[in-house]
């Protein structure tokens, strides 16, 4: 008890701190002195990156990734939700594994809520490591919804880093073109949540002195296995018992959503005042003509069978809106694949915005068609 007295004394605790501080100074300074060493890069392409890689610009590993496409002439896909690992397979995985294509691979990087916006600071970090690169992004009309339709802090925290856009320089013209969706972004934020993210950036920044560098350092063969690469995670989707097929036992289409789906409720109609997607779209394909970007761009379908049944008199919004992406995509003269026309198509779709393995199917075909038709030219 004695003992524990005398450890606990004001006193001694006020000189343990001192020394604990000065520890762990001196420890975050000499994890700077450690050198980046970049580990040589990889004959194979990788598939996707670690969120954080990308949220908080890891330089190695973006590059990496970045440069594993385009060694490879390879693409890489991007898009929302939709564009996510499904059990049956996605449209990235059938481009993968089609024979046709052989020689020609996908990566991907999505999720819910990542809008091309959300990529911007990544690729302004990135500018040489991008020029060049083949890229689909996937647009899901949804995001034009009323109750998406606007810059969401929620998502924009999930994939990209306060730290990463203040260190941006950019010209005023280059603010207004590309940069506008990423200052609507700073603004969201409160001086406290800009505090917090700055702390939070320097933090992962010390430890990764340690934990990434001087392993590197240590284990530089160990680098490789934090990545997947397409070989890796070929599946053999084209001998799954509904490969090419709607799941009438899972799919009801007329409703065209799972026979177990019970929030029709969460259908909003297009907002067709608010001009922040267009905004956002717009500076995104700005900035990838700026960057050298072979960029093609996919104007994904809407569920009109639900919408038929649920909510009718908002269908004329939606065929609006997929009107108005697409003059849009012309009037910026960028390659664009017109998916809509698998709007109505039964079974195409799960829920009331998100696609069915069928759907993806459908959906790979019409890209594929593209692509040989690219190609041949």
């Amino acid at each position: 008890m004695k003992l524990l007295e005398k450890i606990y004394k004001t006193s001694n605790l006020f000189k343990n701190g001192i020394f604990i501080v000065i520890t762990l100074i001196i420890l975050i300074l000499l994890g700077y002195l450690i050198p980046n060493q970049k580990p040589e890069s990889f004959k194979n392409q990788i598939y996707t990156l670690n969120g954080f890689n990308a949220k908080y610009n890891d330089e190695a590993e973006v590059s990496d990734f970045f440069h594993s496409i385009k060694k490879n002439h390879g693409y890489l896909v991007m898009g929302t939700s939709e564009t996510v690992s499904m059990e049956e397979g996605n449209y990235h995985d059938f481009l993968n594994e089609d024979p046709d294509l052989k020689g020609i691979q996908f990566s991907v990087l999505a999720g819910a809520g990542r809008t091309c916006g959300t990529y911007i600071p990544l690729f302004l970090h990135h500018q040489e490591d991008l020029d060049s690169l083949q890229l689909i992004y996937f647009i899901n009309p949804a995001y034009w919804r009323a109750n998406l339709c606007e810059m969401n802090l929620k998502y924009w925290d999930r994939y990209t880093q306060y730290q990463i856009c203040r260190t941006i320089s950019l010209t005023e013209s280059e603010q207004k073109q590309i940069f506008q969706p990423v200052n609507h972004y700073k603004e969201e934020l409160t001086f406290f949540q800009k505090g917090i993210a700055y702390f939070d950036y320097l933090a992962r920044d010390a430890r990764r002195n340690y934990f990434c560098d001087f392993r590197n350092q240590l284990f530089p063969e160990k680098y490789a296995q934090q990545f997947q690469f397409i070989t890796d995670t070929l599946s053999d989707y084209r001998s799954c018992p509904k490969y090419g097929q709607i799941d009438t036992e899972l799919i009801d289409t007329v409703w065209n959503v799972l026979k177990t789906f019970q929030h029709q409720s969460w259908y909003q109609p297009m907002n067709e005042t608010d001009t922040y997607r267009d905004m956002e779209l717009t500076s995104f394909i700005r900035l990838c003509k700026k960057l050298g970007i072979k960029a093609t761009f996919v104007i994904g379908p809407y569920n009109e069978r639900f919408i038929q049944q649920y909510n009718p008199e908002s269908l004329a919004g939606h065929q609006r809106v997929v009107q108005k992406i697409k003059q849009l995509l012309i009037d910026q003269n960028v390659n664009y694949i017109d998916a809509t026309a698998l709007s109505p198509v039964a079974g195409a779709f799960v829920d009331h915005q998100h696609y069915s393995s069928y759907g993806a199917y459908r959906i790979y075909q019409l890209m594929k068609q593209q692509l040989y038709e690219e190609k041949s030219h």
